[in-house]
């Protein structure tokens, strides 16, 4: 069973749910300090992702504050709570280690497979994306408003169109062929951190504080 990961899962679903549907303490600051103190080496690389993904959180946040002011003022708080705590978690995450998390919290073998196929499609899109982007650079190609440029990006979206169906039908006939039953098969790891266990403590501290205050 991969503890570590279905672990991180499990701080991850326990915090975002905390912030998204109780009232807001100071007390939530308490496991997103922990987490970023285990990883202070990489505060800048997390709060440059967190920094854009603001730019869509603001947007919503000025149509909400012509509503109401204070709901988008919590909605901004509340939002930035949970990317903040979640990027700290998974800045480092290609992916899979989350589709591990799945498969050990005994998620439905369709819906991990779904996931790890999706992911392995994105990851094999997103490379060859790049290399092609790099192919145009060595070339010398130039971005500006001409029909030429408008052609080539149309042409390249349409290759990485065409080459994600042959990508999707290779893998289909692959694990047809290998006797693929929906279910994939993860090599197991039991080390689970510090991290992972100060912010389960910490996040238990919370819920009970916040259950306490909900029935008492």
């Amino acid at each position: 069973m991969n503890k570590k990961e279905s672990l991180t899962l499990l701080n991850s679903f326990c915090y975002s749910f905390l912030v998204a549907f109780s009232s807001l303490e100071i007390l939530f600051l308490l496991p997103l300090c922990i987490a970023l103190f285990f990883e202070k080496e990489h505060l800048k690389q997390i709060f440059k992702k967190l920094i854009l993904v603001n730019f869509f959180i603001v947007v919503l946040v000025i149509f909400v504050s012509f509503q109401n002011i204070d709901e988008a003022l919590t909605l901004f708080l509340r939002t930035n709570l949970i990317l903040l705590f979640n990027i700290s978690l998974f800045h480092k995450s290609k992916g899979y280690d989350i589709v591990r998390g799945f498969d050990a919290l005994g998620f439905p073998a369709k819906v991990v497979s779904v996931f790890y196929f999706s992911l392995t499609l994105i990851n094999f899109l997103t490379k060859d994306f790049i290399e092609t982007k790099n192919t145009l650079k060595a070339r010398g190609f130039k971005r500006d408003t001409s029909l030429f440029t408008y052609q080539t990006y149309g042409n390249i979206f349409g290759m990485i169109f065409i080459k994600a169906l042959k990508k999707s039908e290779d893998m289909k006939y692959s694990m047809v062929s290998r006797g693929f039953e929906d279910r994939i098969y993860f090599l197991t790891s039991s080390t689970i951190g510090n991290m992972q266990k100060i912010l389960f403590v910490s996040l238990v501290l919370v819920l009970g504080k916040v259950l306490y205050e909900l029935f008492y």
